[in-house]
């Protein structure tokens, strides 16, 4: 039965990590649809410059609300239910709800609900891939397998103006919504028949859990307070940057997304260098505490050059956005990493919900500060200095619980 079993997990473990590479770069497209059209929507909506930071910043930052609540509340069905189903249920409603915004886009109501439901849907994507991941792989590996899972994030936010831009410029941003929400619908199939909690099946859930007492013990664990809160620098971050990124090129270097889509991908190419390097160095070094510091400290100083460099042409800023995102980057496996190495595997779908939940909870403040500022003083670059200080208090938050 053990011979089996371990040939199961030779076999099918790098395709079980590819559907999930997948369903990561589906959801962050999905994610970044609003992002990538703010200014077509805008326009079709008549917003002037202050709403689009306003209202804009909103539509783009309610979805971490509603995200967050799903990653705390929804993930416990992970250990109860498995992942394939949950998974399931969450590219599903993904989908549908960005159909539904494109559908509904000229009522803003409705296209925040949609938004919501986005969130609803997508909080499990994390910490089903958390649990499905350290059931698959040992724990040398799970550093590596991890930044693979998570390199999807900015694959797809690199692909969304990539794929988008162009049915934009063919036909309009509608279209693009409703390819992106069919794309998750077609994944449903490979997750079906291949997504499982670990080679011997669903994980059996512990029937004597209590969530409320379980949250408890996590909240006054030292080790998983210090993850999560440098976790949730590093999403405000990622947020606040990511959301913002194609209408501050737009608006302040003149980039035209329908004509130059791969424009926006470049600096997503730093991010994917930056996930690679930081987790396998972890795995050589074991010195993860060190590069999360690393990481914040970076990050915070990349924005401030961004903010106040001379910088006037387009490829000038875009390469500033590649370092930034390379240094912003160095740290997200190893949060996950951490947490599976310390979590019991009953438990770890519901930590995993419970750390990405706060973080990205908090998160919203990244993509609505920026907006805000943005709406006051008319400057986007200004607005993203905001991240620089956040990641700052990230890193002595995250020092503090050494």
């Amino acid at each position: 039965m053990s011979s089996t079993i371990n040939k199961k997990k030779t076999n099918y473990k790098w395709f079980v990590l590819l559907v999930l590479f997948l369903t990561i770069i589906v959801a962050f497209i999905g994610r970044l649809s609003t992002s990538v059209t703010l200014d077509n929507i805008g326009n079709e909506l008549v917003w002037s410059h202050a709403q689009k930071g306003f209202l804009g910043g909103v539509l783009m930052g309610i979805f971490l609300v509603s995200y967050g609540f799903s990653n705390v509340f929804f993930s416990p069905n992970i250990d109860k239910y498995g992942a394939r189903i949950v998974l399931l249920f969450s590219i599903s409603g993904s989908s549908f709800a960005v159909f539904l915004g494109a559908f509904y886009g000229h009522i803003y109501s409705i296209f925040l609900l949609s938004r919501l439901l986005l969130g609803i849907s997508q909080g499990v994507i994390f910490p089903v891939g958390t649990k499905v991941i350290a059931g698959w792989f040992s724990v040398e590996r799970r550093g590596r397998a991890n930044s693979i899972f998570i390199i999807g994030a900015s694959v797809g936010v690199a692909l969304a103006p990539i794929i988008m831009g162009p049915l934009i410029g063919a036909f309009n941003w509608r279209v693009s919504f409703y390819v992106v929400a069919l794309m998750g619908f077609v994944l449903t199939i490979p997750i079906f028949f291949l997504i499982d909690d670990s080679p011997r099946g669903r994980t059996v859930p512990d029937r004597t859990m209590d969530i409320k007492k379980t949250f408890n013990k996590f909240l006054r664990d030292k080790n998983f307070k210090q993850i999560t809160v440098g976790f949730t620098a590093v999403n405000t971050f990622w947020w606040g940057t990511t959301l913002w990124v194609p209408t501050y090129l737009e608006e302040m270097h003149g980039f035209n997304i329908s004509e130059t889509p791969y424009i926006v991908a470049i600096p997503y190419l730093g991010a994917i260098i930056g996930l690679m390097v930081g987790s396998w160095i972890s795995d050589i070094k074991d010195n993860a505490n060190q590069i999360i510091m690393f990481s914040l400290f970076m990050t915070s100083v990349m924005i401030v050059v961004l903010t106040f460099a001379p910088v006037s042409g387009l490829r000038g800023a875009v390469a500033l956005l590649v370092l930034v995102f390379f240094f912003g980057q160095l740290s997200p496996p190893l949060f996950f990493t951490k947490l599976q190495n310390s979590i019991k595997g009953h438990e770890l779908g519901s930590a995993t919900g419970l750390m990405n939940g706060i973080a990205n909870t908090f998160g919203v403040l990244g993509p609505v500060s920026v907006g805000v500022v943005v709406a006051i003083t008319g400057s986007y670059a200004f607005g993203l200095l905001v991240i620089s200080v956040i990641a700052l208090a990230g890193l002595i938050g995250f020092r503090s619980l050494l």
